[in-house]
């Protein structure tokens, strides 16, 4: 394991480095996609970034996965390293200061040719200022089309202007589904190209579906009072929540959500879970419930489709697929249709069977590792050559 600090060589260690400090959470004795570590608690984006690493690996490529210090796991591919960065510097200006050096000093160990950042944020702006001045090539990884709306209440104004003055710089925007890329040519930026996020194989659920299942971060526009209000008018179903709180949760929000879930006796709050609690849990879901305004491809769609649970979902309907393809039900947000659709899928088996089967076909078709893993092999190689 390299070290942030060691003198770079003059032919490059590695092909490609993906940032992504949590993302060694989803390695180790269950392996990736298959539960993650012990008491990780990375999201979607690290899952995603974790399999990128393993699956480019696999392909060739030489790869380095910057994160934070921990016991190298074993069973690791020959072709995959982990490089760590000193955990994180703290708050306040010289605590910021610190981070942007330490990213920095990560990024210069990890000696790549192509470095991958996911997800909006001013980070960006530091892999991008590195860019620039080591010659080095830059993806970024679009994880959310709030990834470009540059009027977002969760994001400081600093934030967003760091983050905007630095995605002109980068080589390639990779977005998830067809509307992101609009959303990114329409706010002019490119060059950008489409490849789909990974669905990770799964067997499928064959337990007796027990509840309902939320899963995500205490954040306005995520919407879990929704998901309170779902429960409330729909007193005949169980729902269960995953929900925790981040430095983007609105203050008070958690003790509005919590004061009004303690009233639906029907809806039970689990707070955090390590990911294979989650898994577990959505083995007997009746359906992912999502009452999100804004997303990209949720990573618990694309665990729920694996599985063969089908999605609820208020608004967020992803190119059209869950209406289009029959993956479950989209209520355009309406709360009546959403608490209507919970109904029948909660008296229906057959239907919950028939949405799950054509789930896992989508993912399987569209989302599989290989298929993915294939195209950004193509894009970084493509990258390298220029």
């Amino acid at each position: 394991m390299r070290r942030a600090g060691t003198v770079a060589r003059r032919r490059r260690s590695h092909d490609v480095a993906i940032y992504s400090p949590a993302a060694a959470g989803f390695f180790g004795g269950v392996g990736v996609g298959t539960g993650g570590r012990p008491g990780a608690h990375g999201g979607g984006a690290e899952l995603q970034m974790a399999a990128l690493a393993q699956g480019l690996a696999e392909r060739g490529l030489r790869v380095a996965l910057i994160v934070w210090p921990l016991e190298r796991p074993e069973g690791l591919h020959p072709n995959l390293d982990f490089v760590e960065r000193p955990r994180h510097a703290g708050e306040g200006r010289f605590g910021k200061l610190r981070e942007a050096y330490r990213v920095w000093r990560g990024c210069a160990a990890a000696d790549a040719s192509v470095y991958i950042f996911r997800g909006g944020g001013p980070l960006l702006f530091v892999l991008a200022a590195f860019r620039s001045l080591r010659r080095r090539k830059l993806i970024f990884s679009a994880a959310s089309d709030l990834d470009f709306d540059f009027d977002r209440p969760d994001r400081s104004g600093s934030q967003i202007a760091l983050y905007r003055k630095a995605l002109p710089r980068v080589d390639l925007i990779v977005a998830q589904r067809e509307q992101q890329l609009e959303l990114a040519r329409a706010a002019g930026f490119g060059p950008i190209t489409v490849i789909r996020s990974t669905a990770l194989p799964a067997r499928r659920a064959t337990e007796t579906p027990e509840a309902f299942l939320w899963i995500g971060r205490v954040v306005d526009y995520k919407r879990p009072l929704s998901y309170v209000e779902l429960a409330r008018s729909v007193p005949e179903a169980r729902f269960w929540a995953v929900w925790f709180s981040t430095d983007e949760t609105r203050p008070g929000l958690r003790e509005e959500l919590e004061s009004a879930a303690a009233e639906v006796e029907n809806l039970e709050v689990l707070g955090q879970l390590p990911h294979a609690e989650v898994l577990y849990r959505m083995h007997r879901a009746v359906a992912i419930v999502s009452t999100s305004s804004a997303e990209g491809m949720p990573n618990v769609f694309l665990e729920a489709w694996s599985r063969g649970v089908p999605v609820l979902s208020l608004e967020y309907d992803p190119d059209g697929k869950i209406e289009s393809l029959g993956l479950g039900e989209a209520a355009g947000n309406s709360p009546e249709r959403l608490a209507e659709a919970a109904r029948s899928l909660w008296s229906d088996p057959r239907l919950r069977s028939e949405m799950g089967d054509r789930g896992r076909e989508y993912v399987l078709a569209e989302h599989s590792p290989a298929v993915v893993a294939d195209r950004w092999a193509d894009a970084i190689r493509e990258l390298q050559s220029r």
